[in-house]
């Protein structure tokens, strides 16, 4: 059946492979950041598939992608989030371009299953008690 939505309404974004989910369990980060190479879906992507290295820094073969969570210096994303065991990193490409958001798992947080920014963790409850 062919879509009635109006022209000006925005399209929905295309996903490709997997949307995977990781939880940082504790210990070092670079255990954590091994999930992240496994956890990136498979597919092509704009901006080809970043290696990942032990400090969780993303390193792409061209100009890398905007990524909420990482500050670009020069051809290497570098994550800017705590540490933290209630967050969990989505993993996704949509628009054949890499995405990774925090989610917060944090119960007494108003923001708790949705999407995080680095600053809105770093001023969660939990931290300031």
């Amino acid at each position: 059946m062919p879509c009635e939505c109006p022209d000006d309404q925005p399209r929905r974004p295309t996903p490709s492979g997997s949307c995977n989910y990781l939880l940082y369990s504790g210990g070092p980060p670079a255990s954590f950041y091994r999930l992240l190479v496994q956890a990136i879906p498979d597919v092509e992507m704009t901006h080809g598939r970043p290696a990942v290295h032990p400090d969780g820094s993303l390193e792409f073969p061209g100009p890398p992608p905007a990524l909420a969570g990482f500050r670009q210096e020069g051809s290497r994303l570098y994550p800017v989030w705590l540490p933290c065991t209630l967050r969990m990193l989505q993993v996704q490409v949509l628009d054949r371009v890499l995405r990774i958001a925090g989610i917060c798992g944090c119960p007494e947080c108003e923001r708790f299953s949705r999407e995080v920014t680095p600053n809105q963790c770093h001023n969660c409850p939990i931290r300031q008690s």
